[in-house]
């Protein structure tokens, strides 16, 4: 009984949303806003017969042919009758007197659009009283039409936001490949004679981004260390390669070299002039080399390391050693460059080089190949170039020694600089007030 009551229940209802909305899409719709909201009794056993019974009704004859306020009458009956509003012996007082009332509004009304489609307000209007979580289900077939179709997008950032901090123990920079062995022997042989303090550290190579970042760990996160540094980990590769699959594997070639510094350091560098060895190029900016678009890529998507732009400019170089004074730094330069020939290697790849402490060697902590289809692989362990020495020798040591003293000397001459400075304003403030 349950069950044969709730259907003819549902499709009386169905058959009065049909008066507002002529297609059975949303009428479909509403009945179902209009099941979750009549009382449970009346719902369960009548289910699986629901939908067969509205197609047969959806079959009916057409809106066009409909008496809608005469059928719509019968409907309410029905729906009274259901829900135990109205009994059988009611429906039937009367009813020559409402036959005819019948007839008479119905040959008085016809039904124009204007009211059907302020029939279809009214039903919107009273639906989103009962459930205002479905207002979006029982948009007219216009509202449809005019609105533009929601999607859940899920915000992604296209840059590096993870919490982090810059370290002096890593570094994204271009190294000649391991391949390059000419290359490793020829630079090698000259940072040797110039006896660079850096010998034993750094391979010979140009900084892109250093310093460069590490994980800034939160201590009441409920992840790990572990599962954080993974986390830091993957969304780093995803920047590197983004930014690295903007760049096409290049040439340098190493022709010219300089020095910078002054009375208290010097340094001189070779320039890793970078071109493209094919026409095809996803450089867009034709003006730059390579590697100063390289830069600029991945500054985009590491907007807080942009410490290489000195002055506003990046300008790579290839640090072959350090001197007391710039004066020593030229007289090296003019030395390599008499004998020096035009060396050139191709870059594939980039790398994110760290370090364990201020003394350790920078290995290969992740490979970040160029071109299209970059993917940057991190190492479990981090990889020694084959051509870097094992251990630091003595005379590096001592050069390295002497070159921290050269600083730390450096360093206090500054602060000294810096107390007087002060004084001296102070002194002249103190006068001023005085007069």
């Amino acid at each position: 009984m349950i069950g044969v009551t709730s259907q003819q229940c549902f499709s009386s209802v169905y058959k009065l949303l049909l008066m507002f909305y002529p297609s059975t899409e949303l009428a479909f719709a509403t009945l179902q806003i209009f099941k979750r909201r009549v009382p449970s009794i009346l719902i369960p056993s009548a289910q699986h017969h629901l939908q067969s019974s509205i197609l047969k009704l959806s079959s009916d004859e057409s809106s066009d042919s409909k008496d809608w306020f005469s059928d719509g009458r019968e409907v309410a009956k029905q729906i009274k009758m259901e829900l135990g509003i109205a009994s059988k012996d009611d429906d039937n007082v009367n009813t020559d007197d409402t036959e005819i009332k019948d007839e008479e509004e119905s040959s008085k009304f016809k039904v124009s659009n204007d009211v059907l489609e302020s029939g279809r307000a009214a039903a919107r209007e009273l639906l989103k009283d009962m459930m205002t979580t479905d207002d979006d289900i029982i948009q007219s077939k216009e509202d449809k039409v005019d609105a533009p179709e929601q999607t859940d997008v899920k915000e992604e950032k296209d840059y590096f936001t993870i919490s982090s901090r810059k370290s002096h123990c890593y570094t994204i920079c271009m190294v000649p490949p391991p391949s390059a062995t000419q290359a490793w022997e020829e630079l090698t042989a000259i940072r040797k004679q110039c006896r660079d303090p850096g010998f034993y550290r750094w391979p010979p190579h140009a900084n892109i981004l250093y310093p460069f970042l590490e994980p800034k760990y939160d201590e009441e996160s409920e992840q790990s260390k572990d599962d954080q540094r993974t986390t830091f980990r993957n969304e780093m590769a995803i920047q590197l390669s983004r930014a690295a699959k903007r760049c096409e594997p290049f040439d340098v070639t190493i022709d010219t070299f300089g020095t910078f510094g002054g009375k208290q350091r010097g340094v001189m560098w070779a320039y890793p002039r970078s071109e493209y060895i094919q026409s095809t190029t996803t450089n867009n900016d034709k003006e730059l080399e390579p590697l100063h678009y390289l830069h600029r890529q991945l500054e985009v998507q590491f907007q807080m390391c942009k410490d290489q732009r000195k002055g506003g400019e990046f300008n790579p170089h290839m640090t072959i050693s350090h001197y007391a004074n710039n004066d020593d730094a030229e007289v090296a330069k003019e030395e390599i460059e008499s004998n020096w020939k035009p060396l050139s290697f191709h870059v594939p790849e980039i790398y994110l080089l760290e370090r364990k402490g201020d003394d350790g060697q920078f290995k290969i902590a992740a490979t970040i190949p160029l071109g299209k289809g970059s993917k940057t692989v991190y190492h479990d362990q981090a990889l020694s170039f084959p051509a870097m020495p094992k251990e630091e020798e003595e005379w590096v040591y001592n050069e390295r020694m002497e070159m921290k003293n050269r600083r730390k000397r450096g360093n206090k001459r500054r602060k000294r600089r810096s107390k007087r400075s002060n004084v001296d304003t102070s002194s002249e403030g103190e006068e001023g007030q005085v007069t």
